[in-house]
């Protein structure tokens, strides 16, 4: 069923109480409602000869035939189904309730669901359902999330910039690229954006190919840390309250530093500043093979690459055997322990 609209269509009928038209006579200079089209609905108006009238949409059938009142537009009966008496003249016409119209200022109001149609007209904005952009390519591409707000993409290429350390600093904005890298020799200092102007998960990612340090401040020129030559780390702001604001810092491994299912692998690396707070470290790997000591202890090697402690205590220890698990004894001079711990040690 689909809306049929005809010129110079008009026929006379008589109501079938408020529910359709049959349609019997002809209007001389008029076509028949048989071009509406079996099944197909049209505007229609009616009226008699005591005046009554009535405008709607109004459904065809080659029986009778027959025009079935839809819906009711407008009427002489307050908007309502008429009741007519007599004969009815009942033809097509263009509704106002219908119309299109350009106003006083030349412009159509809301006009629904357009279907079928083809926009050639100037850009829409996003304030009336548009983009606002005429191509979705380059700086106006358009991107279009999902019930969750996600996005699915299959490469995001992260912008870099490139500066070379001249020891000055470098002051980034809420437009400056994802990541920075630093070349050359010697040091520079970055300062953040204006937190205020970032929204809560903004990151920046530093990566120091210079001789020198990178040191990172935020936009109140505060301390959020440094990267030595050859490491890299990353910054995500937490809170935007200020324009300081609040940034976490994470560094990277160094290339040298690798990790496998169950151990890692530091190269040459050099920890310094770190407390030791997993198992016990073997002899053979640097450590002791010991978790506890009192005051005074003192290690001995036993036997492969096995070390034991022995206590000096208050008056000190002698020892008195210099085999493989050698014999101690309390001794008055401490002096003297230590002078027998000496000779063991050095054989």
């Amino acid at each position: 069923m689909a809306l049929a609209l005809n010129d110079r269509v008009q026929q006379t009928g008589s109501a079938n109480t408020t529910v359709s038209f049959t349609l019997s006579g002809s209007v001389t200079g008029f076509q028949s409602f048989a071009v509406v089209g079996n099944g197909n609905t049209t505007y229609y108006s009616s009226f008699d000869a005591t005046g009554n009238w009535e405008v709607g949409v109004g459904t065809y059938s080659t029986t009778g035939p027959t025009l079935t009142r839809t819906t009711i537009l407008s009427s002489s009966n307050s908007g309502t189904a008429v009741t007519f008496s007599g004969t009815v003249n009942v033809f097509v016409t263009y509704p106002s309730e219908k119309s299109v119209n350009l106003d006083g200022s030349d412009n159509v109001s809301a006009l629904g669901t357009v279907s079928s149609g083809t926009w050639q007209g100037t850009t829409i904005g996003v304030a009336y359902g548009g983009t606002g952009v005429t191509a979705s390519s380059g700086a106006n591409s358009v991107m279009l999330r999902d019930a969750n707000q996600n996005v699915a993409v299959n490469r995001l290429n992260q912008s870099n910039t490139a500066v070379s350390a001249a020891g000055g600093t470098t002051a980034l904005t809420a437009a400056s690229s994802y990541s920075q890298t630093l070349n050359g020799t010697g040091n520079q200092t970055y300062t953040m954006p204006d937190a205020t102007t970032l929204t809560t998960g903004v990151a920046f990612v530093f990566n120091n190919n210079a001789t020198g340090t990178l040191t990172l401040q935020d936009y109140a020129t505060g301390a959020i840390g440094t990267i030595t030559s050859g490491g890299a780390a990353e910054l995500v702001l937490l809170s935007n309250g200020t324009t300081a604001g609040t940034w976490d810092v994470h560094g990277f491994l160094p290339e040298n530093v690798t990790w496998g299912t169950n151990a890692l692998n530091l190269g040459s690396t050099v920890i310094t500043n770190g407390t030791w707070n997993g198992g016990t470290i073997a002899s053979n790997y640097g450590g002791t093979g010991l978790t506890s000591y009192a005051a005074g202890d003192m290690l001995y090697y036993t036997s492969g690459t096995a070390l034991s402690k022995v206590g000096i205590g208050a008056n000190g220890y002698i020892l008195t055997s210099n085999g493989s698990a050698p014999t101690w004894a309390a001794n008055a001079s401490a002096s003297v322990d230590q002078a027998y711990y000496l000779a063991f040690m050095m054989g």
